[in-house]
């Protein structure tokens, strides 16, 4: 028997709202919290009186403390609901940017950034329970599409504002926060914090809340064990590659381009870039639907490995830094969705703690990838380490053969 046609617009409703205020969140978390910081470093060098050793150390305890968040959302996804987590993220995000408006100096402006950058570590994962809690199965791929493209959205707006804002750039900061506490209080409406929920909340057929996630919990879960099995190792070798790649590129495309001639400018206008054109990772998971998840990894990942390779063969080109920001943006939304997906196949019964595993590997990645390719670019130049950097992710294909191998099995059967 068909579902009435209000049901079916009911829970395609609920599916939006919950993708649209995840995307928000990812926004606050990712495009203010996480990369405002790198936005605004020619602000604060000339503000602060700032050497490039003292930002890179902050931007080192940036990632530190995203790491820690990680862990911290990825323990507190088997304690409680997701909803707890994803508010930290906001609040923690709200806080430091805040923190960062009204900073006197280097030290209270390093403490805000540190803070604000725990906010993608609380709130990025638990949307995976969220969505596998909420949304029914077959519009799971493309909810996390959507929240996951949140990155691409603040962006959007952070590199434009971070190119105008000039002497107003404590006001930015003031309005990054509001945006975060609005967000915040948007995912506490819609998130419920309840075992027993009302039954719109489960009606695209999602698991019900306080539902038990998996049968016979053992001794070895509790090790977290569970996250060796065989199936989640090229999930792994994927994240932590492109954690080297990705991050690799966010360090330093920018200085190259400026290393090359370009103006100043030439930070906010890429990333205004890979924003704009990043948004068109919502169609992830419709794609994934179509072509298979191993299918489109691999096309993400050779986009992403072209993106990289470009600025390392013209970087003094405007052409070059905008075709490379135009293919950075939807590859590097791909594979963040991507991820989220996957993960979640992998440990359907733990989405949360599963995706958190995988973040850890991409974190690494991200800590590991900047610091040892950037001793090479030190003796090679940083143009040539675009390059190896861009062979190094495209190593990542074999991480999708697997499930390039699985979907053309399901269809011959």
């Amino acid at each position: 028997m068909e579902r009435p046609a209000q049901m079916e617009s009911l829970v395609k409703t609920h599916e939006l709202k919950l993708g649209l205020a995840g995307m928000s969140m990812i926004a606050v978390a990712f495009g203010f919290a996480r990369y405002g910081y790198g936005l605004f470093v020619p602000v604060f060098r000339e503000e602060f009186d700032l050497s490039t050793e003292t930002l890179g150390l902050i931007s080192g305890a940036t990632y530190a403390s995203y790491l820690a968040g990680l862990l911290l959302a990825g323990y507190l996804s088997t304690k409680l609901r997701p909803r707890i987590p994803i508010l930290l993220g906001g609040l923690c995000a709200a806080a430091g940017m805040l923190l960062i408006a009204v900073a006197p100096n280097g030290a209270v402006m390093a403490i805000g950034a540190v803070l604000a950058s725990t906010s993608p570590g609380w709130g990025w994962a638990p949307f995976s329970d969220a969505v596998d809690q909420l949304i029914s199965a077959d519009a799971r791929g493309r909810t996390l599409s959507i929240i996951s493209t949140g990155t691409a959205a603040g962006l959007i707006l952070a590199g434009p504002i971070a190119l105008i804002a000039g002497p107003f750039w404590r006001a930015a900061w003031v309005a990054f926060a509001v945006f975060a506490l609005v967000s915040a209080a948007w995912n506490a409406r819609l998130l419920p914090g309840k075992a027993s929920q009302p039954a719109h909340f489960h009606a695209g057929g999602g698991r019900p809340l306080g539902a038990p996630e998996a049968q016979g919990t053992t001794t070895s879960d509790k090790k977290w064990r569970w996250t060796l099995i065989r199936e989640a190792h090229p999930l792994y070798f994927v994240a932590a590659l492109f954690g080297v790649g990705s991050a690799f590129y966010w360090t330093y495309a920018a200085d190259l381009a400026l290393e090359a001639g370009l103006p100043e400018h030439v930070g906010p206008v890429l990333w205004t870039i890979v924003g704009v054109t990043g948004i068109t990772g919502v169609a992830t998971g419709d794609l994934v639907r179509r072509f298979g998840l191993g299918g489109v990894l691999i096309a993400a990942l050779i986009l992403l490995a072209a993106a990289i390779a470009l600025p390392g063969v013209a970087p003094g080109s405007w052409v070059t830094v905008c075709a490379s920001a135009a293919l950075y943006g939807p590859s590097f939304m791909m594979m963040s969705a991507l991820l989220a997906v996957w993960s979640s196949r992998v440990f359907p019964e733990r989405p949360t703690a599963g995706f958190s595993a995988a973040l850890l590997l991409l974190a690494v990645g991200s800590i590991a990838g900047p610091a040892a390719l950037g001793i090479l670019a030190g003796g090679v130049g940083l143009a040539l380490s675009f390059l190896v950097t861009a062979a190094v992710t495209l190593t990542g294909l074999w991480g999708a053969l697997p499930e390039l191998r699985r979907h053309h099995s399901e269809r011959l059967t």
